[in-house]
């Protein structure tokens, strides 16, 4: 099951990259700074990562928390994940001396379950599905020994 949603995450994150340059090259045109551009089309890219993830990949997951809480979660998650690509990413090329486009590529990876990981036990975690279940455990084993 988890690797099932590890899928559709990584799919999800193909297609942002798309909503990302879709939106940083046109602002680059009309001659908008690029690291205004990276700020929205990245802000673009989240939101479009996170509702296909909230519809598709987690659906039904964390329905005790509300949308703008799963929304800022996310947000933070992916804020966290671009960090630690960057860091990824910096010691490939400088320390390593990888070229830097297979660097970002291999930085990609290796975060992209990072940002997996953050997400699944952080912004869509079930908590109320946990519960549940640990107290239908305990009903059960209690049952059990009379």
């Amino acid at each position: 099951m988890v690797l099932k949603m590890f899928a559709k995450f990584s799919v999800i994150g193909l297609s942002g990259v798309g909503v990302n340059m879709a939106v940083y090259v046109p602002l680059i045109a009309m001659g908008i700074s690029y690291m205004t551009a990276a700020v929205v089309s990245f802000v673009a890219a989240v939101t479009n990562n996170f509702i296909w993830n909230l519809l598709w990949t987690f659906k039904g997951r964390a329905a005790d928390k509300s949308f703008r809480r799963k929304y800022i979660s996310f947000v933070a998650c992916s804020i966290v994940n671009f960090v630690a690509n960057l860091a990824v990413l910096k010691a490939l090329v400088e320390q390593f001396g990888v070229n830097a486009m297979l660097a970002q590529l291999i930085a990609i990876g290796v975060t992209g379950v990072l940002n997996f990981a953050l997400n699944y036990a952080i912004t869509f975690n079930d908590r109320r599905k946990n519960r549940e279940e640990a107290a239908t455990t305990h009903e059960t084993c209690n049952y059990s020994n009379l």
